[in-house]
């Protein structure tokens, strides 16, 4: 069942009761212009099924889990101004790991590539993809086509040598300092001149990337029994113009491979 939250704005986000996830957003361009900005359906292979949800409350919706010993409560609200918070908590009998559905954005809407959506992203250290598993040490962003903390387009950065042969990214992304909810990440597409803000709590994210659309997602969570695991994310739509970003590599209107 899909249940909508609205704002002020004359935004919409869709989210599915089945997976938690966000399956639509509609958000204005620089001319008022509505889209649908997820450009492909959420990745949900690693996600938790089986929730069940109260009716929607003014822009907020309530998600619980239940199963094998693990509890979780999943509060989503969609502020006025752009903001989708996703604030959880989670209970276990055991030690339990769940993963949320990561919303795949493309900031252009419909189907153009996203090669050309520009990445801030805060962090100073990254490693392949280890689909939650403990792998090799996380290494230095620094000189790397990883390095993310000026301003440059995707496509450009998957030009580089170390990069040359992927699709896109699938790599986690390091950070110091968790706890308070902080602004990791900003996403800004020059076409339509929407930017995605993506903030956490935590002190990671993955990063996802192909031709149509990206993602940025806390990891898997693990639930130590008798604590109370709880963190915070926040995905803030605006627009603003391309200039306001300090990139470090021109937008030269390419596109993912």
């Amino acid at each position: 069942m899909m249940h909508l939250l609205r704002n002020a704005r004359g935004m919409r986000v869709a989210i599915d009761a089945h997976d938690a996830s966000v399956r639509a957003w509609w958000a204005p361009d620089r001319y008022g212009r509505l889209a649908d900005v997820l450009g492909a359906a959420p990745s949900a292979a690693h996600a938790s099924t089986g929730w069940r949800c109260d009716p929607p409350d003014d822009g907020r919706l309530l998600l619980r889990l239940a199963q094998d010993g693990l509890s979780v409560r999943l509060a989503y609200r969609l502020d006025d101004d752009g903001s989708l918070h996703l604030d959880c908590a989670a209970t276990a009998d055991a030690v339990s790991r769940f993963a949320l559905a990561a919303p795949r954005f493309n900031l252009q809407g419909g189907r153009a590539a996203v090669g050309d959506h520009v990445l801030r992203l805060a962090a100073d250290r990254y490693r392949p993809w280890s689909g939650g598993c403990a792998g090799d040490a996380a290494l230095d962003v620094a000189g790397s086509a990883f390095d993310f903390r000026q301003p440059a387009p995707l496509a450009s950065r998957l030009a580089w040598p170390a990069l040359a042969q992927s699709a896109g990214f699938r790599h986690d992304f390091y950070w110091t300092g968790s706890g308070q909810l902080r602004e990791a990440a900003q996403v800004a597409d020059p076409a339509s001149g929407r930017v995605l803000r993506f903030s956490s709590t935590q002190d990671s994210c993955h990063l996802y990337s192909d031709l149509r659309c990206f993602s940025l997602l806390a990891q898997g969570v693990e639930v130590q029994p008798g604590q109370v695991m709880r963190f915070t994310l926040a995905y803030r739509l605006g627009v603003q113009d391309i200039d306001a970003f300090d990139i470090s590599e021109p937008v030269s209107m390419m596109s993912n491979k």
